[in-house]
Protein backbone atom coordinates (compact mmCIF):
# COMPACT_ATOMS: atom_id res chain seq x y z
CA UNK A 1 0.00 0.00 0.00
CA UNK A 2 1.57 3.30 -1.10
CA UNK A 3 1.30 6.29 1.21
CA UNK A 4 2.24 9.93 0.91
CA UNK A 5 2.51 12.02 -2.21
CA UNK A 6 3.81 10.17 -5.28
CA UNK A 7 7.21 11.48 -6.34
CA UNK A 8 8.02 13.12 -3.00
CA UNK A 9 10.06 11.70 -0.19
CA UNK A 10 9.95 12.88 3.39
CA UNK A 11 13.51 12.87 4.66
CA UNK A 12 13.20 14.96 7.83
CA UNK A 13 12.10 13.86 11.29
CA UNK A 14 10.60 16.11 13.96
CA UNK A 15 10.59 14.84 17.53
CA UNK A 16 8.25 16.23 20.20
CA UNK A 17 8.21 15.50 23.94
CA UNK A 18 4.76 15.23 25.51
CA UNK A 19 3.46 14.87 29.03
CA UNK A 20 1.16 11.93 29.75
CA UNK A 21 -1.85 14.25 29.62
CA UNK A 22 -0.77 15.77 26.29
CA UNK A 23 -0.14 12.34 24.81
CA UNK A 24 -3.60 11.18 25.89
CA UNK A 25 -5.25 14.28 24.34
CA UNK A 26 -3.34 13.79 21.11
CA UNK A 27 -4.21 10.10 20.96
CA UNK A 28 -7.91 10.81 21.47
CA UNK A 29 -7.89 13.53 18.81
CA UNK A 30 -6.00 11.27 16.40
CA UNK A 31 -8.47 8.44 16.95
CA UNK A 32 -11.42 10.83 16.43
CA UNK A 33 -9.89 11.94 13.13
CA UNK A 34 -9.84 8.39 11.80
CA UNK A 35 -6.09 8.46 11.19
CA UNK A 36 -4.15 5.42 12.34
CA UNK A 37 -0.69 6.95 12.63
CA UNK A 38 0.25 9.74 15.01
CA UNK A 39 2.79 11.23 12.58
CA UNK A 40 0.23 11.46 9.78
CA UNK A 41 -2.27 13.08 12.15
CA UNK A 42 0.25 15.66 13.44
CA UNK A 43 1.31 16.49 9.87
CA UNK A 44 -2.34 16.92 8.80
CA UNK A 45 -3.18 19.15 11.78
CA UNK A 46 -0.16 21.41 11.24
CA UNK A 47 -0.79 21.65 7.50
CA UNK A 48 -4.49 22.46 8.12
CA UNK A 49 -3.52 25.29 10.48
CA UNK A 50 -0.95 26.67 8.05
CA UNK A 51 -3.36 26.43 5.11
CA UNK A 52 -6.19 28.15 7.01
CA UNK A 53 -4.18 31.25 7.89
CA UNK A 54 -5.72 34.28 6.29
CA UNK A 55 -4.11 37.45 5.08
CA UNK A 56 -3.47 39.88 7.89
CA UNK A 57 -3.01 37.27 10.62
CA UNK A 58 -0.68 39.01 13.04
CA UNK A 59 0.84 36.11 14.92
CA UNK A 60 2.29 32.96 13.44
CA UNK A 61 0.51 29.75 14.45
CA UNK A 62 1.82 28.54 17.78
CA UNK A 63 3.52 31.85 18.58
CA UNK A 64 3.96 32.65 22.24
CA UNK A 65 1.21 34.94 23.39
CA UNK A 66 2.68 37.48 25.75
CA UNK A 67 0.78 40.15 27.61
CA UNK A 68 0.68 43.63 26.14
CA UNK A 69 3.52 45.87 27.34
CA UNK A 70 2.66 48.03 30.31
CA UNK A 71 2.32 51.78 30.06
CA UNK A 72 5.22 53.74 31.58
CA UNK A 73 4.86 54.01 35.34
CA UNK A 74 4.11 57.26 37.10
CA UNK A 75 6.47 58.81 39.64
CA UNK A 76 4.06 57.85 42.44
CA UNK A 77 4.05 54.23 41.28
CA UNK A 78 7.83 54.23 41.07
CA UNK A 79 8.13 55.71 44.58
CA UNK A 80 5.77 53.04 45.95
CA UNK A 81 7.80 50.34 44.24
CA UNK A 82 10.95 51.71 45.89
CA UNK A 83 9.25 51.58 49.31
CA UNK A 84 8.16 47.99 48.69
CA UNK A 85 11.72 47.09 47.66
CA UNK A 86 13.13 48.62 50.84
CA UNK A 87 10.63 46.67 52.95
CA UNK A 88 11.51 43.43 51.15
CA UNK A 89 15.20 44.07 51.76
CA UNK A 90 14.51 44.48 55.49
CA UNK A 91 12.47 41.26 55.55
CA UNK A 92 15.24 39.36 53.80
CA UNK A 93 17.80 40.73 56.28
CA UNK A 94 15.65 39.56 59.22
CA UNK A 95 15.19 36.18 57.57
CA UNK A 96 18.95 35.77 57.17
CA UNK A 97 19.45 36.66 60.84
CA UNK A 98 16.92 34.06 62.00
CA UNK A 99 17.78 31.51 59.32
CA UNK A 100 14.07 30.78 58.75
CA UNK A 101 11.59 32.27 56.31
CA UNK A 102 8.62 33.25 58.44
CA UNK A 103 5.29 32.03 56.96
CA UNK A 104 3.92 35.59 56.98
CA UNK A 105 6.90 36.76 54.93
CA UNK A 106 6.45 33.90 52.49
CA UNK A 107 2.74 34.74 52.16
CA UNK A 108 3.55 38.42 51.59
CA UNK A 109 6.06 37.57 48.87
CA UNK A 110 3.48 35.30 47.23
CA UNK A 111 0.93 38.14 47.23
CA UNK A 112 3.44 40.61 45.77
CA UNK A 113 4.21 38.13 43.01
CA UNK A 114 0.52 37.68 42.25
CA UNK A 115 0.03 41.45 42.17
CA UNK A 116 2.80 41.72 39.58
CA UNK A 117 1.18 38.96 37.51
CA UNK A 118 -2.21 40.66 37.73
CA UNK A 119 -0.71 43.95 36.51
CA UNK A 120 0.54 42.10 33.44
CA UNK A 121 -2.86 40.52 32.84
CA UNK A 122 -1.59 37.06 33.75
CA UNK A 123 -3.68 34.72 35.88
CA UNK A 124 -2.35 34.73 39.47
CA UNK A 125 -0.81 31.56 40.90
CA UNK A 126 -2.59 29.45 43.48
CA UNK A 127 -0.70 28.38 46.61
CA UNK A 128 -0.89 24.78 45.32
CA UNK A 129 0.74 25.59 41.95
CA UNK A 130 4.30 24.31 41.48
CA UNK A 131 6.88 27.07 41.34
Amino acid sequence: MARGTPGSKRGHTVSVRLSDAERERWELARADSGRREMGAWVRAVVEDVLDSRGEGDDAAPGAERRPEPLEPVSQATYDELCRIGANLNQLVRYTHQDGVLHPAVEAALFEVGNAALALRGIEPMRPTDPE
